[in-house]
């Protein structure tokens, strides 16, 4: 009786045993069910598929369409030839145009704009041209550069706006002792560097005082010339290396320092110190360049 009533407790055991089993096999069970009802379903369908691969491809195609589109550059055979226009100050106040040929109304200077954009010109920058002129290669056939002496105000508040409304490029030549001085009507470093920020506008040496250097000594001469680059190449984080001679003045030693103190290109005024009118060209010689 004894051997039977303990058979009958560990079959007892072994039943609770098994019930609690069960039990958490089922509980187990339930809540692996309910995880996957509530899951979010993936649409794997091929409609699903198929429209994911076309919103990858517009992604790409729009990411590749933003990318800036690289100019391709004509391989010539001839020298290169490129007209060099020279402003002084443009501006919408006829009062504020001092007597010279080279300052123009704001209108007309726009006007110009249009017509070289209407007749497929490109405008080139300051190392644009270093190219140009030293290859054989160019951007276009149809090709200018703009240039603007003296660092006007104007060059900030009135052909700044005009260069971005038409994505044209300029270079500007900087008399630095006057920007450093803080002188009415001059630009800023601050407008200075916005400009050159956008990519639009260069910036080159048009001395320290604006003097007619082929009348200055050699000392004061180089003092012009290495001082105003010093404070671009500072300034504007560049390495200098084209100056505008100011009102075309300049000597055999003004050759001599430019090429010595690393500029490599020296632009001259139209119709003065004998400088003639034509499109510039490497036979002219680089540190003597002819503009319009």
């Amino acid at each position: 009786m004894k051997k039977r009533a303990q058979r009958n407790k560990k079959r007892i055991r072994w039943a609770s045993v098994l019930t609690v089993f069960v039990l958490l096999i089922g509980i187990i069970a339930i809540a692996f069910a309910g995880v996957h009802l509530l899951s979010p379903k993936t649409n794997t369908s091929p409609k699903s598929s198929q429209t994911s691969s076309q919103e990858k491809a517009k992604s790409t195609a729009s990411s590749s369409a933003s990318q800036p589109k690289e100019t391709k550059w004509l391989a010539g055979t001839n020298e290169n030839q490129l007209p060099i226009l020279m402003f002084h100050y443009v501006t919408s106040r006829a009062d504020q145009l001092p007597q010279d040929s080279n300052n123009i109304n704001i209108v007309t200077f726009e006007n110009e704009l249009k017509a070289l954009k209407e007749k497929g010109y490109t405008t080139v920058s300051g190392s644009d041209a270093e190219k140009i002129l030293t290859t054989k290669e160019k951007p276009s056939d149809k090709m200018v550069w703009l240039t603007f002496d003296d660092g006007s105000v104007t060059m900030y508040t009135e052909i700044f706006p005009l260069l971005k409304k038409y994505n044209m490029h300029a270079t500007n030549f900087i008399i630095t002792g006057y920007v450093n001085k803080g002188q009415g009507g001059i630009l800023t470093w601050e407008q200075i560097k916005e400009m050159k920020a956008s990519g639009l506008v260069d910036f080159g040496s048009h001395t320290v005082s604006h003097p007619d250097l082929g009348k200055l000594t050699l000392e004061a001469q180089r003092t012009e010339l290495e001082q105003s680059k010093a404070d671009l190449d500072k300034n504007l984080e560049q390495k200098t290396d084209i100056i505008c001679y100011p009102a075309g003045g300049y000597n055999q030693n003004t050759l001599n320092l430019a090429n010595e103190l690393g500029y490599k290109f020296g632009l001259l005024d139209p119709g003065r110190n004998g400088a003639i009118t034509i499109a510039a060209k490497r036979s002219d010689g680089l540190l003597t360049l002819p503009r319009l």
